[in-house]
Order: C-alpha cells, then structure tokens, then sequence
C-alpha cells in the first residue's frame, strides 16, 4: 500500500506540474497577443508601460547642448528634439530649489517635481522671451489594432508670472500631446495625432492653470510613441512652461447597434462600453463612462450629434427625416470621474478618451405601395374625367 500510494501521489505530482506549465506557456505577454472581441474589436492583452511618467528628478536627467551651447536637460526615458530656438530646459526642481531634495515652491501637478521649458533671453533686452519649440517623446510596445488613450497636465506662462497677465491676444504658446501609432521618432511627422491647447495661465481676468489634455489612437504596428510638446512660436518676455503627470492607458471601447435595414422612418440605436482595467483599477477612481453618438447620410462628409455625454449603457429612437436614405451612426466614449459635489476620486485627475468606432449603416425602407389602378374611371353625368393614378417618388434631403 505504500508503494501505492507513492505511485499515486507522483502521478497527481506530474499532472499538477503538466498543468502550471500549461498555464506559465499561456500566459499573455505585453504588446504580444491581442483579444478579438466579438462587439469591440482589438483589445490591447496588456497595459502599455511609460517610463518616468512624472518627469522626476529622483528617476534622473540627463543632459545635452542646445544651439548656442548652453546644457539643457532632459527626463531619463524621454528622447528630447528642439525644433526651434535655444531654450532652457530642466528639472523644475533642481533649477528653482538647486537640487532634488531642495526646498522651493516648484510648478507641479503630481509628485516633487515637473519639466520647465524657459525661452532663451526670458526677461533680457532687447528681445527677450525668444521662440521655442521643444518636444519628449518614447515609444511604447502595443497590440496592433488595440487603441490607447494619452493624458497628461501642462501649464504655460505667457508674460511671465505677474497677474494680471500682459500677455498680448494675439501671442500664444501652444501645448501639445500626440500620439504617433506607426511607432515613429518624428513629432513633424504627418502620421502624428495630436491635441492642443494655448490657454494662458490667466485669461479674462481670472487664473488658468494647469491644463490637462487627451488624445486617442489605434496602433498601427507594434510599437506607439508618445509626445509631449511645447511650442512658443512667438517672442514675448516670460514666456515658459511645464510638464507633468503623463498616463497612457488601454483606450475605453464602446460599441453601436441597430438593425440593418428598418421600414418606415425611426430605428433603435443601442450602446455599450467597457472603461478597461487599466482605468477600473486606478486607486481612488470614480471614473464612469460617457457616451457621444453621431449620424450622418451616407456619403456626407460632416456628422450631426445624436446623443451626447451619455452616462452608461442605454438606447435612443433616431426618427430619420424622410424615407429611403442609408444612414450611418458612430460612437466613442471617455472615461471621466464625476464634478464635485461627488466624492474626490484619483489624482490627478486623467481624462481617457476612446476613438470613434467604424460607422454602421441603417437602410430605412418605404412601405409597399398598393397595386397601381391604370384603368380609367368613368364618372357619371355627361362629363369623363380620366384621372391616372402617379405615384411620384423625390430624393429624400435629410
């Protein structure tokens, strides 16, 4: 007995240790596999990973030397390109407290510490605050297919620091964040989605602040890169800014419904989604799903809004505006955490935004007509009126 138990007890051994190796060999490997779903398409297998995301001194800078050869330094895990001017550029932390551990009151949205983009000449005579155009950026391994939304915080100062600003209207600096998702190194590429923003920190009277910006894309091949830029094209004393706080993350997906082909004028559009894990597990998050839907004929080039911020799943009757046209419909959704009076959620507080999803057509077809009478009536009395039956059909014009 035993010896049979000994047996026995190294078969259940083999076939525990068959089965962990089954499930290590199938286990999904980041930016390698991808799920097809049946209602929302490619969903990216793993959550993309950014490397110093918060631009901390504690992770590092390196340095380089800008076109009139002054050091600058950049984030470690960023690839920094000057695109135009010789701005400063550095630690918010270590340039205005001296070090990483200095004590300084630092331009930050998340952690210890920011990136400050300074012009050349910021308040010296006779041009001070020359133009710049800096940009970070790093690739990322993704699935292809899959869609991936990037957020972050920038804050920019035109004028300088005093309130009220005298920055001119006509003067801007432009804050951007993209998305290149053929992988590229190029942030002048054509192939780059980008987002912007050329808020000042103080406008009609009242103060700015930190912007926070999204913007959404499908990969295209393996790898994505991400960019985060600042372009001052403008000379005027002051002028600077930050960066902070970048997330990327697995894009929420949503998805439209309806029949195919419906009689008469009306049809039910339907709706779902699904935030990811990537947004359901932030720690602190309230985030909630919103939803916008749009329709257009088919063929039109611009697309009407339909439905607009939606919370969560639902369904909507469209009432086309005359029979026998094709419409299309399409939707995306954004992942948001409620306003205040509602309990605080995550810091800071990221925006995701989904892209919009392929259209899907809806055919709204006439009901049968009665048979034709061609036969002419004949009235009574001395007169004949001979009144054909025409049924006329007009293009419809939503």
């Amino acid at each position: 007995m035993p010896i049979l138990r000994s047996i026995r007890l190294v078969a259940v051994t083999v076939g525990l240790l068959w089965l962990l190796t089954a499930m290590v060999s199938t286990k999904p490997v980041a930016g390698a596999l991808q799920q097809e779903d049946p209602i929302f398409g490619t969903i990216p297998a793993a959550a993309p990973v950014v490397e110093n995301y918060d631009f901390e001194c504690t992770t590092g800078y390196y340095s380089q030397t800008n076109s009139i050869g002054k050091p600058i330094f950049a984030p470690i895990g960023w690839q920094m390109t000057i695109l135009n001017g010789a701005p400063t550029v550095h630690s918010a932390r270590i340039f205005f407290a001296k070090s990483c551990d200095g004590s300084a009151h630092v331009e930050r949205i998340n952690g210890i510490d920011s990136i400050v983009i300074r012009a050349q000449d910021l308040e010296t005579p006779p041009e001070p605050g020359k133009p710049f155009d800096v940009a970070f950026s790093q690739r990322i391994s993704a699935t292809v297919g899959g869609a991936y939304s990037f957020s972050g915080w920038l804050f920019s100062r035109c004028g300088g620091s005093a309130t009220p600003s005298d920055c001119p209207k006509d003067v801007y600096i432009a804050k951007m964040l993209g998305i290149d998702p053929t992988g590229g190194s190029d942030p002048t590429a054509d192939s780059v989605i980008w987002t912007e923003n050329r808020r000042n920190f103080w406008e009609n009277g009242k103060r700015g602040g930190w912007q926070q910006m999204t913007v959404s894309a499908t990969a295209l091949t393996s790898t994505v890169t991400i960019f985060a830029r600042v372009n001052s094209p403008f000379r005027w004393h002051g002028n600077h800014a930050f960066i902070d706080a970048l997330s990327l993350v697995r894009a929420p997906v949503a998805a439209v419904s309806a029949p195919a082909i419906v009689t008469g004028t009306q049809v039910t559009v339907s709706w779902e989604g699904l935030l990811n894990d990537d947004i359901a597990n932030i720690a602190g998050g309230t985030y909630e799903l919103r939803f916008d839907l749009q329709y257009r004929p088919a063929g039109a080039e611009s697309w009407a809004d339909f439905q607009v911020d939606q919370p969560g799943p639902g369904s909507a009757i469209f009432t086309a505006k005359c029979a026998d046209p094709t419409y299309e419909f399409r939707i995306r959704s954004r992942a948001e955490q409620p306003p205040a009076p509602a309990p605080a959620g995550a810091w800071p507080n990221h925006r995701y935004a989904s892209i919009w999803r392929e259209p899907i057509s809806v055919l709204f077809t006439t009901p049968s007509l009665p048979p034709v009478n061609s036969e002419p009536v004949e009235a009574p009395g001395p007169f004949r009126l001979y009144l054909p039956q025409i049924a006329k059909q007009t293009q419809c014009q939503p």
